[in-house]
């Protein structure tokens, strides 16, 4: 079905939240047809985040090497999800400039050093505008982008996942009223280099659009974008690839292609 697409993130084992084996993901890869997979294990550098230290470079790399031995024709690559911090942007320089990955994605999940969710869930209860106060999420995610440490942006409107206002909370809604943060944005992904990942797992939320949704994907369009790549941010097998199949149909609409960042 997706003979000629990799899934550029899913989770194994060795992030901190997910307990899924590379066989079983492969093997759920291999049964939708994908070409391959890039696991994009957690890397936290915040002492006080969730999984910050539990990421083992070595082992992770010689279960991959091992796997790849084994299954010469499923192609898998290594990569990484790092959450992006501009206190810690010197200790991520120094992990990746060590260590050897086919793909990183950078992507933000604090605010401050509030995690996203929290974050959402304070300030939305407190009746906070919603629309007034994720200028810090947007400015992070530029500075992701600025630093030239990654090879793609993860899931640019990521704080809709955590909304009380579900599906109105979409594209729409972001470029209505953080138009001018996101087109910064995009505008640096492209001088950068940097990809836009298209993640899919919002739809497993009730969305019927991925991240960034339909309006941001557009307005990349809009400032010479072309090309995405496709991501599940799948933490289980069964949630591999998930609605590839939507996005590739809506994708030709607004002008754009999903290509491989990884051969």
């Amino acid at each position: 079905m997706y003979e000629t697409y990799f899934d550029h993130h899913v989770h194994s084992a060795f992030s901190w939240d997910s307990e899924s084996s590379l066989d079983d993901l492969m093997e759920t890869a291999r049964r939708l047809g994908l070409h391959g997979l890039v696991v994009a294990d957690h890397v936290e550098f915040n002492p006080s985040d969730h999984g910050f230290g539990e990421y083992d470079y070595d082992t992770a790399r010689a279960i991959w090497s091992e796997m790849v031995s084994s299954n010469p024709d499923s192609p898998l690559r290594l990569g990484s999800e790092v959450t992006h911090q501009a206190k810690f942007v010197a200790e991520i320089r120094q992990f990746l400039h060590t260590r050897r990955f086919h793909w990183v994605i950078g992507s933000v999940h604090h605010i401050g050093f509030e995690e996203v969710g929290s974050y959402m869930e304070r300030v939305e209860g407190a009746s906070e505008p919603l629309e007034e106060c994720l200028e810090p999420y947007f400015a992070a995610c530029l500075g992701a982008v600025e630093s030239n440490l990654y090879d793609c942006l993860g899931h640019l409107d990521f704080p809709k996942r955590f909304s009380r206002r579900g599906s109105a909370c979409n594209g729409e809604f972001f470029m209505k009223h953080y138009g001018p943060a996101l087109r910064k944005i995009l505008t640096a992904c492209l001088d950068m280099g940097v990809f836009v990942e298209v993640n899919t797992a919002s739809f497993r939320k009730g969305f019927d659009e991925p991240m960034p949704g339909w309006a941001i994907l557009e307005e990349y369009r809009g400032l010479g974008g072309r090309e995405v790549v496709l991501s599940s941010d799948a933490h289980r097998p069964e949630d591999v690839a998930t609605a590839f199949g939507v996005v590739l149909r809506e994708l030709p609409r607004l002008g754009l292609a999903a290509r491989n960042g990884v051969v």
